[in-house]
């Protein structure tokens, strides 16, 4: 592979500083601080922020499958198949066969279940600080953005 030379005194400064203002750098900052945020919050529970999220979409939709439970996250299906390994070990969901032998069904545990309803009152307690911090005009704006963001972006 041929490298084509490059001038680097002609790299910008102030351009590259630019990145500052990046949309996927700010957000994934922004996504690290309120996940450590959830993190801490759910600590004494034993649980993660992201573990809450796919216990909390495996019980609005059981049984669902890995495959549906991937599009409804807008996660990839091997990311989320390697996090509901913990979850099962813990013993929080289940996964068995579906019909279709290819296909796993996921389901919530009756111990789930306990962890859920411990871990719900801590979802609300940790947005709620969230919200103050914010003030509820800047929360509500934010929420829709994203939301609105992530549709036109899965639309493309």
């Amino acid at each position: 592979m041929v490298k084509a030379k490059i001038d680097l005194n002609k790299l910008d400064k102030d351009a590259v500083a630019e990145g500052g203002e990046c949309m996927a750098y700010n957000l994934k900052k922004a996504t690290r601080a309120v996940q450590n945020l959830f993190d801490s919050a759910y600590k004494s529970i034993g649980l993660e922020g992201t573990q809450y999220t796919v216990l909390a979409n495996i019980f609005v939709s059981e049984p669902i499958t890995l495959s549906k439970l991937a599009e409804l996250m807008s996660v990839d299906r091997t990311t989320l198949g390697r996090n509901l390994k913990p979850l099962e070990k813990k013993g929080f969901i289940e996964i068995k066969p579906g019909d279709d032998r290819r296909a796993k069904l996921i389901s919530i545990t009756d111990y789930g279940k306990q962890i859920l309803s411990q871990a719900l009152p801590v979802w609300k307690e940790t947005h709620e600080q969230i919200r103050n911090l914010l003030g509820i005009e800047k929360w509500g704006s934010i929420v829709a953005n994203l939301k609105e963001l992530t549709k036109k972006l899965n639309e493309r």
